[in-house]
């Protein structure tokens, strides 16, 4: 019998506990068995991540084993806290309301916000997995606004930077977000402007990084090396993350930089945890709590199934239970049937047939792309981009390099003109990939003449923010009848409950932005059964987009336990609204 010793390695905010042991290589065997174990060689030591699931972990293998294991005293009191709010925490959770906690902004909360805000309050921090419509962006700054009032309510507003007491909060968000969500609910909710979105040249961004309480940064900020050395400058109070499956692989640059920031708490945020593959976790639950799955690599070999050439193929059955275990210690899961009395989402698929024109354009561009994979002319990472070309023609375009024809009377153009006509009067949003499609869309089914007509009803690239604004404003109005939007680009942070029809002339690879786009309509404020409508064209790649959104949607309820809450809902025959 063989004893170890688990002491502090490091700085308290290292999150790693060295383990010292005599030679032994049973006991080897054993702590390389522990998600995120590393060596040290300079030190000769062993090391494993200082949260509780890797010293229970630990504790269990050693035990089963015969050994022994010493913990020193303040290493017991931190793991005990741990412990103890991770209970505390899940308790809020599944009551689902918290009435033990001050509320710190002047609009009245939903309950679950208040659970929320007392799950964060609990944890330091953590992931907050609700679905689109929620308002988790509101407990997230409910969270930041009691934190503030709790420690550092005697700093004297607008001197932050050459304060040593400074409170400071980075919010990374998509752009479009930035200002429409973030900045807007900070004014209307927290009652201030202590908030900076810096725009323009970085030599005009950076000096004003964290010049206010809040600094609102786009994701993309965090590719530019200039703003990562400006960010890790600081230790933030408070680190939140809109949209964290935006940080994907740990190879990125944006991701890297995050995952070096200095912050004393941090919140994950996203409706859909997992919008590619089991990969999405990682950084993620990284994030939030750092250590909690070890390294990349050791994520990869323990939770996943790799193929032979490296690519993902699904969760680890074996450890796919340890898996759920530890995405539930850290995070909130919310739909919106179990807090909002909302009405249903109804699917349909309109199966259109590619007319002879689209097939034979079809099948030219299918033998060519099948070619230059077959001679090695299309990266393995870059095949489904490439194949992504053939939605092109489904939609209704041939050419290529920016240089397309609509091919008139198109199978697709056919079906949504008898589509609208069935919808006659009632609103409808029209999600598509291209921009050209979109133009196209319009010029064909806009519901306001071109005289009077100044910016097409579209939301894309190229929309101003002001326009966009104004379109949407029109539209929840009842002054226009149709609006057609990118799905990536107007997924986020846009309501269009006036319309309770929603149709995809294309659709991409991206489970996020199919099911953040359809939000849009099926959110607070919708009164009726939203109808969601897919275009596929019969023996062409719709219909594998199809599955494969499906297979993934099946994976992240599996992770998420989503399946298991609906089932439990179904068979207790709960309402919507219990």
């Amino acid at each position: 019998m063989s004893l170890i010793t688990l002491a502090r390695y490091g700085p308290p905010t290292g999150h790693q506990l060295a383990a010292t042991f005599a030679f032994d290589p049973a006991m080897i065997s054993i702590i390389r068995d522990v998600p995120g174990r590393k060596w040290d060689p300079k030190r000769k030591i062993w090391t494993i991540p200082d949260n509780p699931e890797a010293v229970h972990a630990l504790k269990n293998r050693l035990e089963r084993a015969g050994h022994t294991i010493r913990i020193t005293p303040d290493v017991r009191d931190y793991l005990n806290a741990e412990w103890n709010a991770a209970r505390q925490a899940q308790a809020i959770r599944d009551a689902g309301d918290h009435h033990d906690i001050e509320w710190p902004l002047a609009t009245q909360p939903y309950a679950h916000q208040r659970a929320g805000l007392g799950f964060l309050n609990a944890l330091g921090g953590g992931a907050l997995l609700w679905e689109m419509g929620l308002g988790k962006t509101l407990a997230a700054i409910a969270y930041a606004e009691s934190l503030y009032n709790r420690d550092h309510h005697q700093i004297r507003p607008g001197v932050w930077a050459d304060t040593v007491e400074a409170f400071r909060v980075l919010v990374i968000c998509p752009n479009t977000v930035r200002r429409s969500v973030w900045a807007q609910q900070i004014e209307e909710h927290a009652g201030h402007r202590e908030y900076v979105v810096p725009d323009g040249p970085y030599t005009r961004r950076l000096p004003l990084v964290a010049s206010r309480r809040y600094t609102i940064l786009n994701t993309e900020a965090l590719s530019h090396p200039a703003m990562q050395k400006r960010l890790m400058e600081f230790e933030w109070d408070l680190v939140i993350v809109d949209e964290s499956t935006r940080f994907k692989g740990p190879r990125a640059a944006r991701t890297k930089a995050l995952l070096k920031i200095k912050a004393k708490r941090r919140i994950a945020m996203t409706g859909t945890p997992l919008t590619n593959t089991p990969e999405d976790l990682w950084s993620q639950l990284e994030f939030v709590a750092p250590g909690i799955f070890g390294s990349w690599f050791g994520f990869r070999d323990r939770y996943l199934m790799i193929d032979h050439w490296g690519s993902v193929e699904g969760v680890n059955p074996h450890t796919a239970s340890e898996l759920r275990q530890k995405l539930d210690s850290r995070s909130y899961r919310i739909l919106k049937e179990q807090v909002l009395d909302l009405p249903p989402k109804v699917y349909s698929d309109r199966i259109v047939t590619l007319t002879d024109e689209q097939r034979k354009q079809y099948n030219l561009m299918r033998d060519e792309l099948r070619a230059a994979y077959s001679e090695g002319e299309i990266e393995a990472y870059n095949v489904l981009t490439q194949l992504l070309r053939l939605t092109q023609i489904t939609s209704g375009f041939v050419g290529e390099r920016g240089r397309y024809d609509w091919i008139e009377g198109n199978a697709k153009e056919r079906e949504l003109a008898a589509l609208l006509d069935e919808i006659g009067d009632e609103p409808a949003v029209v999600f598509g990939l291209y921009q050209k499609e979109l133009e196209e869309l319009y010029r064909r089914f806009h519901d306001i003449p071109f005289d009077a007509d100044d910016t097409p009803a579209i939301i894309y690239g190229p929309t101003r923010e002001s326009d966009r604004e104004r379109l949407i404003r029109e539209f929840q109005a009842g002054q226009r009848k149709r609006l057609f939007i990118q799905s990536r680009t107007g997924g986020l942070g846009i309501t269009l409950t006036a319309a309770r029809t929603a149709i995809y002339y294309t659709r991409g690879w991206s489970l996020e932005d199919y099911l953040q786009s359809q939000d849009r309509l099926h959110r607070i404020g919708q009164t009726g059964t939203v109808t969601i409508v897919h275009l596929i064209a019969e023996k062409t790649v719709d219909e594998e987009i199809a599955k494969t959104l499906r297979s993934k949607q099946a994976t992240a309820d599996d992770l998420t336990g989503d399946d298991a809450r609906r089932l439990v809902r179904t068979v207790l025959g709960m309402k919507d609204d219990a």
